[in-house]
């Protein structure tokens, strides 16, 4: 995953593949909100949960995380806990800079 400022310094995320709903997600419902971000990883330490945001939803188990977007329940994909923590984790620094 990539993370980059736009012409107009608004932080993008770009990912191809099976990432590139988890960078729309960051993208759109963390945006440059530090404290968002951090917030939802403090939601994640439970072990199982939901989390409606301004255009996907966020639900989790134990050992997955799955992000749909609103408008159509059809595009969701499904995430290691692991590996949807370590990309937040990343945007909250980067957007920390």
């Amino acid at each position: 995953m990539k993370f980059y400022r736009d012409d107009n310094n608004d932080p993008r995320a770009e990912a191809s593949g099976e990432f590139d709903l988890l960078a729309s997600f960051l993208e759109c419902d963390i945006q440059g909100d530090k404290n968002a971000g951090i917030e939802l990883l403090e939601y994640l330490e439970k072990k199982q949960g939901e989390r409606i945001g301004n255009a996907y939803c966020v639900t989790f188990d134990d050992q997955n995380v799955h992000v749909s977007v609103l408008e159509d329940n059809k595009d969701k994909k499904s995430y290691a806990r692991n590996h949807f923590f370590q990309a937040v984790e990343g945007w909250i620094v980067f957007i920390s800079d």
